[in-house]
């Protein structure tokens, strides 16, 4: 049996101030002895020690697992056969980041002792552990990692509401020169993490000697575009109590007086296009209307990009949104209510990327990073939170913190067009070339009309619920066409789920079979039919060509007949191979990409 563990592992450093912890090794160890239960039933934070290099040597053979966590602090563990469903070691290795002999060196700690709840999922049983190292063995992480961090909150002094936004550096004070941490910028919250290592702060020269061990740490905040400043605080608050020599985990909370930075003015929310074309202004889409692209006459098919703005904030707090559709008679009436859409009928959608910093620049060519965010993404992408139907823009804003910046591209969703209703397919078995595509019984299809709107609120507020865009009558049409007998005359191809109906053939053909030769008539037989079809066109390539033809006129939905010659004389062809093609445009559209024509080929030989 198939067994996953899946860890998430974060450290609490202090107060409310929680990250995760990336890059570390984990690695769990199947044990036996008397201990275990106990072990197993124990707090972590009980059971934490730090291992020697004859512990780890023991622990080697019985090694069931292992990996190292992603930026999120997660990591997925498929244990071995060894594996009895019994309680097991979890171990983490650390590998320094500091300098001198400790660079580099590895550090293996002991966690716990696990005994966990395996639920049966699919073909495999999976375990979940979620566990955030405590204060006191968080900082002792980090300083066996050689790393420092200063977590902490900007407020505004009178109001004590938090300061999103703002940069925040971190500077130790030192006798020549003051040596800058790093800088980070406030979240929503008005939180800031900065990271940094002995190297920015151990002394220099002879006299740029501390007097303690750790950083005397001072703050200054500016507004992140201006630079204007905000609090400076002087050099010497490092050297008061509270600010000098920190540990390697050092909370602060920092407040401005005055008027602050405005928040970010965020624009209204709303749907406004489909794919490339503005819904008001590139689709006729005011109801009655033909619901066509404006232009070029095309209908939609296939899945669609819904897009325009999308904020991070509505009223005052995070913003969800979702979108509704009901189908609507060619007039504009209604035949259904609104319904939601569901979340089965959007296909994977970026909705933006998350930008995060990459700390290795300038070395690193590329100063940000990306990650696209989705709806309904592959399996390990980032994905927005889905509640009820409602899709939760996601709220990261601080590039240059561990959370990263969260920027929206304008897509909403991808809407799977054939979910919103049952398109059937068109059997035309029997129909003979060059006649309607009618002749066999079935109608002309028509399509389908269907009005869209977006809703969005702030979360879990159904009364800050509004409509955020509405198109009103978009055409739709999906249906394809089964067994139709291509190019009948000569090596007949039956072909169905077809986007068109695009058959060709030559009458001289059809009575004296496939290779008769043409000598002085030749009557090409055709029938094009689809509700949105553009042009079509007959043409022969052969000697003295290309050679076109005058075709009947065509009816709403479909062309048929027989093509005539323009322009030349059959009996003058040079005796040769050519070859008639009918080409059909098909006026359909995604919003962003349009079908290629299609086409049907018959060759001939002329005497």
């Amino acid at each position: 049996m198939n067994y996953l563990f899946k860890i998430q592992l974060c450290g609490h450093f202090c107060n409310e101030c929680f990250e995760p912890l990336s890059e570390i090794t984990v690695r769990l160890y199947s044990r036996s002895d008397e201990e275990t239960a106990n072990l197993a039933a124990a707090n972590p934070k009980t059971t934490f020690s730090q291992l020697n290099d004859a512990q780890v040597k023991h622990k080697a053979p019985l090694l069931l697992a292992e990996g190292v966590t992603d930026e999120e602090g997660k990591v997925d563990l498929q244990l071995d056969d060894k594996y009895d469903g019994k309680a097991f070691d979890v171990d983490i290795q650390l590998t320094s980041s500091g300098e001198g002999d400790d660079k580099g060196k590895s550090r293996h700690l002991h966690l716990t002792t696990l005994a966990p709840t395996w639920r049966k999922y699919e073909d495999k049983f999976v375990a979940v552990w979620d566990y955030c190292l405590p204060q006191r063995i968080c900082c002792l992480v980090l300083a066996l990692l050689g790393r420092w961090v200063i977590c902490g909150r900007v407020i505004h002094c009178e109001s004590h509401q938090p300061v999103g936004g703002v940069e925040v550096s971190a500077f130790d004070r030192d006798w020549l020169q003051d040596d800058p941490l790093g800088k980070s910028l406030t979240d929503s919250d008005g939180r800031f993490l900065i990271e940094y290592t002995e190297a920015v702060f151990r002394p220099g020269t002879w006299i740029d000697i501390e007097l303690v061990g750790g950083p005397d740490v001072y703050f200054h905040v500016r507004h992140p575009h201006t630079g204007a400043p905000l609090l400076i605080e002087p050099p010497s608050k490092g050297r008061e109590p509270g600010r000098e020599n920190v540990g390697h985990c050092f909370c602060v909370t920092l407040c401005l007086d005055g008027d602050m930075p405005h928040e970010d003015v965020y624009p209204p929310p709303v749907f406004t296009h489909i794919g490339a074309y503005n819904h008001q202004t590139h689709i006729d889409s005011s109801p009655g209307s033909s619901g066509l692209t404006l232009g070029d006459g095309r209908a939609f098919y296939n899945t669609i990009r819904l897009n325009g703005t999308l904020p991070k904030k509505f009223a005052g707090g995070q913003m969800e949104y979702c979108f509704d559709v009901r189908e609507m008679q060619s007039d504009g009436t209604a035949i259904t209510s609104w319904t939601p859409v569901s979340l089965s009928q959007i296909p994977r959608t970026v909705i933006g990327h998350l930008l995060k910093y990459a700390p290795a620049y300038p070395g690193d060519p590329n100063p940000i990073k990306s990650k696209p965010y989705t709806v309904n993404g592959n399996p390990g992408e980032l994905e927005a939170n889905v509640v009820a139907g409602w899709i939760r823009v996601p709220q990261e804003s601080n590039a240059f913190g561990p959370g990263g910046f969260f920027q929206p591209n304008g897509n909403q969703i991808t809407l799977d067009t054939e979910s919103l209703g049952t398109w059937a397919d068109v059997d035309l078995t029997g129909l003979v070339t060059g006649n309607s595509s009618t002749s066999t019984g079935q109608a002309l299809v028509q399509n389908r009309y269907f009005a869209l709107r977006m809703r969005v609120r702030k979360v879990g507020d159904p009364g800050s619920e509004q409509v955020a865009g509405v198109c009103q009558h978009l055409a739709v049409n999906n249906t394809l066409y089964d067994n139709i007998l291509r190019h009948p005359a000569w090596m007949a191809q039956h072909r169905s789920d077809q986007l068109a109906v695009v058959m060709v053939d030559i009458g001289q053909l059809v009575v004296g079979g496939g290779c008769a030769e043409i000598e002085n008539d030749l009557d090409v037989k055709f029938t094009a039919a689809h509700p949105t079809m553009g042009n079509v066109v007959i043409t022969m390539s052969g000697p003295g060509g290309p050679y076109s033809f005058n075709l009947p006129g065509a009816v709403p939905g479909e062309q048929y007949g027989t093509a005539t010659p323009n322009g030349f004389v059959v009996a003058d062809l040079a005796p040769c191979a050519y070859i008639v093609t009918l080409r059909v445009q098909v006026l359909l559209t995604t919003g962003d990409d349009i079908p290629d024509d299609r086409y049907d080929q018959i060759a001939f030989c002329k005497a």
